[in-house]
């Protein structure tokens, strides 16, 4: 590849439209380069933040990165990927649910310990939800239940001693 060559010679990495960067890790990770196989991991790891950024949805790369980067001992392009997956573990399960069950069991134990949401929060948030329509409706039956009693009252007067017509009292001694 071209990417490499430019390496050997330069000492640098330049970025290409036609770059391919797992191709790219996996010749570096041939060849023992490793200050190559970060400089690409550094790159491919931007190029997917500024996707994700933009709204791409990049999980099914993610899951296929995640694969060849341990593979290739692309270490900080796995944790990268990893993290992207734990935290967008809801709908990447929903979108990927095979994916997801042919991982390895390694990943699929960070995945259950990293998650987010946790599995506890998720308990604690049902439990909070059904609790809080419960409340709604009891609250909607006590106000269904008082505006359906009629309130009499009386013309009391605001003092015991006010004798004053106004008063709504008429006692005559």
């Amino acid at each position: 590849m071209r990417a490499v060559l430019e390496y050997l010679y330069t000492g640098r990495f330049c970025s290409r439209a036609d770059l391919d960067a797992m191709e790219l890790i996996v010749l570096a990770n041939r060849l023992c380069l490793p200050h190559l196989v970060a400089l690409t991991e550094l790159y491919t790891v931007t190029v997917l933040t500024e996707a994700a950024m933009m709204g791409t949805d990049n999980d099914g790369d993610v899951l296929v990165y995640l694969d060849m980067a341990q593979f290739h001992g692309a270490q900080q392009l796995t944790g990268w990927c990893l993290h992207h997956i734990c935290t967008n573990y809801n709908s990447v399960c929903r979108k990927f649910p095979r994916e997801m069950k042919a991982k390895s069991t390694e990943n699929q134990e960070y995945f259950e310990k990293h998650r987010w949401p946790p599995v506890w929060f998720l308990k604690e948030d049902d439990h909070y939800q059904r609790a809080r329509k419960e409340r709604d409706k009891e609250d909607y039956l006590y106000q269904r239940r008082q505006c359906k009693r009629k309130w009499l009252f009386w013309n009391i007067p605001s003092s015991p001693n006010s004798n004053s017509p106004s008063s709504g009292s008429s006692a005559v001694i």
